[in-house]
């Protein structure tokens, strides 16, 4: 109704109702509401006839209003968050120290980017050739931040076939002592071992997927010892 508006001038409410092709009661709820927004302005005659704002106007207009709602936002944000945190202080055994099982939800690349760019001694990880290809766009700048802190990164990638694989790593990985890849001929389930504290293991072979997270001790020392295994095998 706004870009109608813009392009027809000074207009009657028939004129808009003809042009939009939108009924002439649903034109005079939209002109009311553009009226309060600021977008429009009516120029008093019989009948009353309406025109927009210059569009710069009207986006500045829009923009501002827009980034007032985002301050507010975030102003709400940060009580609720600090709440919260008031509200957890008190509890009397920390969360995190639970063993828990935990699905996460489709957008869970950034909490495994998170949790890998604060590992401290190691990540262990277990993943297809095609996944870590995909992977490793999104999470290499977290393993170059690492291999400079001294975290050890091992990769067991699987391939289906017993063919020579070249993996393009950027200079700052390759041929690092703190960051090493084997492969084993064998299809691999998608897991990640994280300072033997937590894993996080993939439920489907994409980035869109849940990824289950436990920092149960059993499942944390089983999937270690598992890996350990396989990797020395591989030498």
């Amino acid at each position: 109704m706004y870009l109608t508006l813009v392009e027809l001038g000074e207009v009657s409410t028939k004129t808009i109702s003809k042009a939009s092709k939108i009924s002439q009661p649903d034109v005079y709820r939209v002109l009311s509401k553009l009226e309060n927004n600021g977008l429009i302005e009516r120029i008093i005659a019989i009948p009353s006839r309406f025109k927009a704002i210059p569009i710069d106007e009207g986006l500045a207009l829009l923009l501002q209003r827009r980034d007032s709602q985002s301050a507010m936002l975030h102003k709400k944000a940060i009580e609720v968050l600090q709440n919260l945190k008031g509200k957890s202080a008190k509890i009397t055994m920390p969360q995190e120290d639970l063993a828990q099982f935990i699905l996460v939800p489709g957008v869970h690349v950034h909490r495994i980017r998170n949790a890998v760019d604060s590992a401290q001694t190691s990540v262990l990880c277990f993943t297809s050739l095609d996944m870590f290809r995909k992977v490793r766009f999104v999470t290499e700048d977290v393993w170059k931040r690492g291999v400079k802190r001294d975290v050890k990164f091992q990769f067991m990638i699987g391939k289906p076939h017993d063919e020579k694989v070249t993996l393009e790593l950027d200079p700052a990985l390759k041929d690092n002592d703190c960051f090493e890849i084997r492969f084993i001929r064998t299809s691999m389930p998608c897991m990640i071992l994280i300072d033997k504290k937590e894993v996080f293991l993939r439920t489907e072979m994409n980035l869109e997927a849940p990824v289950l997270w436990s920092n149960n001790p059993c499942i944390v020392e089983m999937i270690q010892k598992y890996f350990e295994t396989l990797w020395k095998m591989q030498i």
